[in-house]
């Protein structure tokens, strides 16, 4: 097979690859676009919110594929000449056309779960920062918000909350992340319980 058509088989390959992958979301989605769909009346749906954010990773993905394929397809037809011969065998054309495109799949693949890893932790700190400015607002944590506040690092931020850290501990810790302050003047549920006891 000679070099231009091998060039142009792969960029068919990848490109197909890129189609499917493109199919599968919006590429353009931003994490702010994400936490605005994902967010409904009580508060956020981890599901959804993991959904949207795999769809973007994906668009990615295509993308690049996409990319790839017109560089090689524009290459064979620009700078290639005609008659350069480097396969004997059309199947062991084939065959390498298709360990390129699976290595390049693979590794697309996991730059994929990267991405969503990345997309889901920004939708997340969006979702908690919210949450943690309209309790900054109220001036103390209810113990409501002392049940949800455990959650929000869970679900959206992945952190690891063990049962013997204190509600203000983990309230600092969830604040650090999400690039908010705590107030000086903030009483936590701790605090609270504290001043109940005194009195």
């Amino acid at each position: 097979m000679d070099l231009d058509k091998f060039l142009n088989l792969v960029a068919t390959i990848i490109g197909t690859l890129g189609a499917i992958y493109v199919m599968l979301g919006i590429l353009a989605m931003t994490p702010e676009i994400i936490e605005k769909q994902s967010n409904s009346y009580w508060d956020f749906s981890v599901p959804q919110i993991e959904s949207l954010t795999q769809q973007k990773a994906d668009n990615v993905a295509g993308f690049v594929f996409i990319m790839v394929a017109f560089l090689l397809g524009g290459t064979a037809i620009a700078f290639v000449p005609e008659g350069i011969r480097i396969f004997e065998s059309k199947a062991l054309a084939l065959a390498v056309s298709a360990i390129i495109a699976g290595s390049l799949f693979l590794t697309l693949h996991f730059i994929s779960a990267g991405i969503y890893k990345h997309q889901k932790l920004a939708v997340g700190k969006i979702i908690t920062a919210k949450y943690l400015e309209s309790v900054f607002k109220q001036g103390k944590l209810s113990p409501s918000d002392g049940d949800s506040l455990p959650v929000y690092a869970r679900e959206l931020l992945d952190l690891n909350v063990p049962a013997t850290e204190t509600t203000i501990s983990l309230l600092q810790r969830t604040a650090k992340v999400v690039g908010v302050s705590v107030p000086e003047d903030f009483q936590s549920t701790d605090t609270m319980k504290k001043m109940e006891k005194i009195q």
